[in-house]
């Protein structure tokens, strides 16, 4: 048993994403087989995004995303698979962009911009 003034090490919860993300609102057009919306982005990295939406498409559908990055003169469009949901407010999903869906120019994109976009935060 510990000792009541012990410091006990809580495990630390495991990050799941691989890249690092920025918390930025940008507007995007969603495009899925059912729907064709604006939305905006509560959080963009170079593998995903969360979008907020009051009517979350269902997980595993695959979509396509059209956004401008500020500073970039053309826009952006990848491929992905929404891959979480959620009804609670903010409502919104997770896009998981898809590697081989998105050009090494997009990617390289997205990089720069959520780095700059992540130390104008600090």
């Amino acid at each position: 048993m510990d000792h009541p003034r012990q410091a006990v090490e809580l495990p630390q919860r495991r990050e799941r994403r691989g890249a690092r993300r920025a918390r930025v609102r940008l507007e995007a057009a969603y495009e899925d087989p059912e729907r064709q919306v604006f939305l905006v982005t509560g959080d963009l990295s170079e593998s995903g995004a969360w979008l907020l939406a009051p009517d979350p498409p269902a997980s595993g559908n695959a979509a396509r995303l059209t956004f401008e990055l500020p500073g970039e003169a053309a826009l952006l469009r990848v491929h992905g698979t929404v891959v979480r949901r959620s009804t609670e407010q903010p409502a919104g999903f997770a896009l998981r962009f898809d590697p081989e869906g998105t050009r090494p120019e997009a990617r390289a994109a997205l990089r720069r911009f959520v780095e700059a976009a992540r130390t104008q935060g600090e």
